[in-house]
């Protein structure tokens, strides 16, 4: 199973798949299962809703992929969909669930229960209740600016890719992303002055 793809592979992969491959769609399925659920959980913050948006995700783009003109889109066109799944269900809920890291790992295993599991080697820095801070923080984001900051920060992607998934210019986007980011450190700056209050 390839961790990931170079351009080129993903590229023969997608249009294997367009014509009807599964075996190349599952690889597709397997390389960016995960990512797509991590950004799905940063925006909405529930384990079971990431979950569910993630298999939805999953089953519109085998449905959609056939009409995906540009194989070379596929990342972004991909992620667009998981991000409208996730304004969709925003808008019919209107609520939020927050959920520890853990709680993330755990939700995307069982997500994956009928694979192979591995344990993840890559944990975050950061405590669980600081984790818990920038969680919240994300969530008292409105929309706009949490899924820019969850594409530049957790996704690490590059503005101009941001700009192809969200549709919005270069200039709105490092924008959204500069307030999103002075957001977050002011949640952050104001847990760590009360937890020094609460030490002395």
């Amino acid at each position: 199973m390839p961790s990931e793809f170079s351009p080129e592979q993903l590229k023969e992969v997608v249009i294997r798949a367009q014509k009807g491959s599964d075996q190349d769609f599952y690889e597709l399925y397997l390389v960016f299962s995960k990512p797509v659920y991590n950004f799905i959980w940063r925006l909405i913050g529930s384990v079971e809703d990431a979950e569910d948006l993630v298999q939805e995700t999953f089953l519109k783009v085998h449905t959609e992929l056939k009409h995906l003109r540009d194989a070379n889109q596929f990342r972004f066109w991909l992620y667009r969909i998981a991000r409208n799944e996730v304004y969709q269900k925003l808008r019919r809920t209107q609520r939020t669930t927050e959920v520890s890291i853990d709680d993330e790992e755990a939700g995307y295993y069982n997500f994956l229960k009928d694979e192979i599991r591995q344990p993840d080697p890559e944990k975050l820095a950061l405590s669980g209740e600081l984790s818990d801070v920038i969680n919240k923080a994300l969530q008292s984001l409105t929309p706009k600016y949490r899924d820019v900051f969850v594409l530049a920060v957790f996704q690490k992607m590059s503005y101009e890719d941001i700009t192809k998934i969200v549709g919005r210019s270069l200039l709105s986007v490092k924008t959204d992303i500069y307030r999103a980011r002075l957001m977050v450190k002011e949640a952050i700056s104001t847990y760590m002055k009360r937890s020094r209050v609460e030490e002395s």
